[in-house]
C-alpha cells in the first residue's frame, strides 16, 4: 500500500512538472563584440510567479548542444533579459552557446547559436611598438625592452638577406636530431595559413647562417641577448620570478589555460606564442597552442646549440638538436 501511494505521488509531482514548464521559456540571443578570446552574448527568460529563476546565464563549448557541465556564466536570479560575457576563448575556432536558466524542478536551455573567433595577435595596447620589414616585405611590429630592441612577433622570412632561398622543409623525416647540416624552415603542420601569426620554424642552421636571416641592421638574438632580457627583468635573480609571464602575449587566444595558471600580463610588449615545434618522428609536429613557445638562438656548435622555453621563466638549453625546428626572434644590432 504504502509503494502505491509513493508511486502516485510521483506521478502527481511529474504531471506538476510537465504543467508549470511550459510556462518558462528562455532565448538566445546574438552573440556579438567577438574577438580572439571572448565575446558577449545572453538571453531573455519569460517566467510568471509560480516557477522562479534560481539561476541563468549561457554555456558554450567546441560541441554542439553546450550544457551547464561545460563552460558556463552566471548571473543572478529572475527573469527578463540578461547579457554575460564569454571568456577564455582560443582564436580560430568555432564555439556553440545556448543560454540556460535554472528553476526548481529543471534545468531549461534556449536555442543554440554559433560564432567563430578570429585570429589575430593581442599585443599590449599600453605599449609603444615600432616596426621593421624583412627583404620579402614582411612587416613586424618592435619594441623597446631595457636597453635592447626586440621583435614583437616571430620570423616568417623565406630568404636570406642576399635574396638567397631558404629550403622549405616539407619532409619531417629531415627534422629531429641530426639528419641534414644546411638551412631549412616550415610552417607547422605544412600549412602557410599559419604565417602571419605563428611565423615559420627553422632550424639552427638556419638562425646561424653566415648569409644572415634577419633584417638589415637585425640579428638573431644570441644566447648572451636572452640572458641580458633576463637579467632585466629578474636583475636580483629571484627565485620563481615568473618574468617570462611578463613577455607573453595576455590572453588564451593562443596560450593554453592549464591547471587554473594564467598570470601572462605582457607588460613588455614582447607577446610570445605558443608557436609549436618540430620534433622527431614520430612527434614531428607538436605544441602549438601549448604552454611553451621554443625560440632558436644564434649560439651554438654542430654538436648541439642554444635554444630557449618560454614558460612562466626564460629558460636556455644549450644543447638542443640543431635540426629541430623552432621560432626565432631578432634583436636590432
Amino acid at each position: 500500500m504504502r509503494t502505491k501511494i509513493i508511486y502516485l505521488l510521483a506521478i502527481v509531482l511529474v504531471s506538476c512538472v510537465n504543467k508549470e514548464l511550459p510556462d518558462l521559456t528562455i532565448k538566445t540571443t546574438e552573440v556579438n563584440n567577438i574577438n580572439s578570446y571572448s565575446a558577449i552574448c545572453g538571453g531573455e527568460i519569460v517566467s510568471d510567479d509560480a516557477l522562479p529563476v534560481l539561476e541563468k546565464g549561457v554555456c558554450w563549448s567546441l560541441n554542439q548542444n553546450p550544457t551547464y557541465a561545460d563552460n558556463h556564466t552566471n548571473e543572478s536570479a529572475g527573469a527578463g533579459k540578461f547579457t554575460s560575457k564569454i571568456t577564455n576563448l582560443n582564436a580560430d575556432s568555432t564555439y556553440y552557446v545556448r543560454a540556460y536558466c535554472i528553476n526548481k524542478f529543471d534545468t531549461v536551455y534556449g536555442n543554440q547559436m554559433s560564432f567563430r573567433t578570429p585570429n589575430t595577435i593581442i599585443f599590449n595596447p599600453q605599449v609603444t611598438y615600432s616596426t621593421v620589414t624583412d627583404i620579402d616585405g614582411n612587416v613586424y611590429k618592435t619594441v623597446s625592452i631595457g636597453s635592447q630592441t626586440w621583435m614583437a612577433e616571430n620570423l616568417r622570412v623565406t630568404h636570406f638577406r642576399n635574396g638567397d632561398l631558404i629550403s622549405n622543409e616539407t619532409n619531417l623525416e629531415k627534422w629531429g636530431f641530426f639528419q641534414i647540416q644546411t638551412s631549412a624552415f616550415c610552417w607547422y603542420n605544412n600549412d602557410v595559413s599559419n604565417k602571419n601569426i605563428y611565423g615559420a620554424l627553422y632550424n639552427w642552421y638556419a638562425a646561424s647562417d653566415n648569409r644572415n636571416i634577419a633584417p638589415e641592421g637585425w640579428h638573431v638574438a644570441t644566447r648572451e641577448d636572452w640572458e641580458k632580457l633576463e637579467n632585466y627583468m629578474n636583475p636580483l635573480r629571484v627565485y620563481q620570478s615568473y618574468c617570462g609571464n611578463k613577455l607573453r602575449e595576455t590572453t588564451t587566444a593562443h596560450w593554453r589555460k592549464s591547471n587554473g595558471f594564467f598570470d601572462n600580463t605582457n607588460q613588455t610588449g614582447f607577446t610570445a606564442l605558443p608557436a609549436g615545434k618540430v620534433a622527431p618522428l614520430p612527434y614531428g609536429f607538436m605544441e602549438i597552442g601549448g604552454d611553451f613557445a621554443y625560440f632558436w638562438t644564434k649560439t651554438g656548435t654542430p654538436n648541439g646549440s642554444s635554444c630557449v622555453y618560454l614558460y612562466s621563466e626564460i629558460v636556455i638549453d644549450n644543447l638542443q638538436p640543431n635540426c629541430r625546428g623552432f621560432s626565432i626572434r631578432c634583436v636590432k644590432d
